[in-house]
């Protein structure tokens, strides 16, 4: 059973007393930092049925945000808040479901949720299912409403034809660098950087310790958590366990990099084991190129000579460890300044365990 919480000065109403409209929102508790008072409040109004404070809710116990880490009551919330009607706590379970987050992984289910999300009035499901369906035409996306044809772009999703890869190519064994032609669409590299427009900070270096901020490099970052994820970027994300041969449970949280013009990060490596204290290693690392109206900007391997880049949805990815699984000494890389326009990248770092143990 979940405790109520109630916060109240003397002489004044407990939260429970008071109805919701008379209660400072949970954005001005949170700015000032009350955030167990902003948590009472969203369990008061969740009372009165109220579908988004039950979504907000959840939202932040899934992910421990500013409230208990209590995803088994987040899931039975978002159920409640979906069942409402809430087109955003649907579209949460769809990308639940998809990942097999907390419940097994269920690709129809999955689906099926993405659609009464779009029928709810989700633009972000709508989104989806245009980009997985492989049309983000507007066009058909005002069509798709008006005719409520959502299901029949569900129905036109291909799972496993999103699991099977491009060929890919070596451009070098030591290490061990290879590359993906077209390893996704367009539609796909637009929906990523859509995703990060606004949220992007300055990026920061991990040095086996801790993130920090360092001289090397000056470009900015975003990285989705399992609520900034979606059914989109799961898919893609097995896409990548299947070129790379590795599982997606050993794949820390992906990041979208971008590179404004003269940014760049200077010669480093990947691996972390070496460098800290970090116990688990990052043995891959795979780039995917959302764009390529840019200058500059190239991926640059200088002990081996390897100097490249990619076309919009061509995708890259090196070993930083040998054979042996040691780190690899000469997987020492650089992004190169962009000379012209911006770059957008996908990074995703895949570890030698699953992401989360030993102390990862």
């Amino acid at each position: 059973m979940t405790q109520r919480i109630a916060v109240h000065a003397p002489g004044t109403p407990a939260v429970g007393d008071v109805a919701p409209s008379s209660l400072l929102s949970v954005q001005e508790l949170d700015a000032q930092g009350r955030h167990e008072e902003a948590l009472a409040t969203l369990r008061q109004r969740a009372q009165f049925d109220d579908g988004g404070a039950i979504t907000q809710l959840a939202l932040r116990l899934l992910i421990g945000r500013d409230a208990p880490h209590q995803p088994r009551e987040a899931i039975e919330l978002l159920r409640k808040a979906a069942a409402l009607g809430n087109a955003d706590a649907t579209a949460q379970l769809a990308t639940l479901a998809a990942a097999g987050a907390w419940m097994p992984q269920d690709w129809p289910g999955a689906l099926m949720l993405l659609q009464q999300a779009a029928e709810q009035g989700s633009a972000r499901a709508r989104g989806q299912l245009l980009v997985l369906a492989g049309d983000r035409d507007p066009a058909t996306e005002t069509a798709a409403a008006e005719s409520s044809c959502w299901r029949l772009l569900r129905e036109s999703i291909r799972v496993e034809q999103w699991r099977t890869p491009p060929p890919r190519r070596s451009l070098c064994e030591a290490p061990r660098i290879r590359f993906a032609e077209g390893f996704t669409t367009p539609a796909v590299c637009d929906w990523l950087v859509d995703r990060a427009r606004g949220k992007l900070k300055p990026a920061l270096m991990f040095d086996g310790n801790r993130p920090a901020f360092s001289a090397s490099r000056n470009n900015s970052d975003f990285c989705f958590d399992i609520i900034e994820a979606d059914v989109v970027l799961t898919l893609l994300r097995e896409r990548v366990s299947a070129l790379v041969k590795l599982p997606v449970f050993a794949m820390e949280p992906p990041q979208i990099f971008h590179y404004a013009r003269g940014q760049e990060i200077k010669p480093h490596y990947d691996h972390v084991r070496a460098e800290g204290g970090y116990e688990a290693e990052r043995i891959a690392t795979l780039l995917l190129y959302l764009n390529d109206d840019y200058l500059g900007g190239e991926l640059e391997f200088p002990k081996v000579g390897v100097r490249t880049r990619g076309r919009k949805g061509d995708a890259l990815y090196f070993a930083n460890v040998d054979a042996a699984g040691a780190p690899d000494r000469q997987s020492l890389h650089a992004a190169l300044p962009v000379t012209e326009g911006e770059k957008w990248i996908f990074s995703q770092w895949i570890q030698d365990r699953t992401f989360g143990s030993a102390g990862s």
